[in-house]
């Protein structure tokens, strides 16, 4: 099998790059992901499994690499939603302008609402939101993706609203 994708790699090395290079803008990380291609073929396939179609195979991989390729790359872009904290919510819905027992009031009110939130949203809005942790921090420690958390908060986000809302039409109905 070794002799078979040492002969395609010389054979197919040029088609299966500039298909890379049709994806991928750099040369170098063209042949980057050309190579890592051919190292899984190497390291991935034998003779106990037969392959009918080196080349798509190849071709499977290189388009799975170039996916990989782009979500690293991919630069985290944060929404000025993602990065509310309780304070910008307060503000957000006008209690900002209130007295100082009022708004000790409406904080409390909060504490409570996050009390009610999912496990999860909670602790995103807690951690992020009141101790200050960037998402990335907070996905290294709870183990998930940075987009689960976005999509945590912004549920959490849309609950205390929601509460935030009711609380201010009650303030102003007095």
């Amino acid at each position: 099998m070794i002799n078979k994708i040492s002969a395609t790699y010389q054979a197919e090395h040029s088609k299966l790059l500039k298909y890379i290079r049709s994806k991928v803008s750099r040369l170098e990380d063209a042949e980057d992901i050309a190579q890592d291609v051919f190292y899984q073929a190497l390291i991935n396939l034998n003779a106990l499994v037969p392959v009918e179609d080196l080349m798509a195979w190849l071709f499977s991989v290189a388009r799975n690499r170039i996916i990989d390729w782009y979500r690293k790359k991919k630069p985290l872009e944060l929404s000025p939603e993602d990065e509310l904290g309780i304070e910008d919510l307060v503000s957000e819905c006008g209690f900002d302008r209130m007295d100082a027992f009022t708004k000790n009031l409406v904080y409390d009110a909060i504490m409570d609402a996050i009390e009610e939130l999912p496990l999860e949203q909670r602790t995103v809005i807690i951690m992020q939101g009141i101790e200050g942790l960037t998402f990335r921090e907070i996905a290294a420690i709870e183990g998930i993706s940075i987009n689960t958390l976005l999509a945590r908060k912004r549920y959490a986000v849309a609950f205390l609203r929601q509460r935030l809302k009711s609380i201010k039409k009650i303030i102003d109905n007095q």
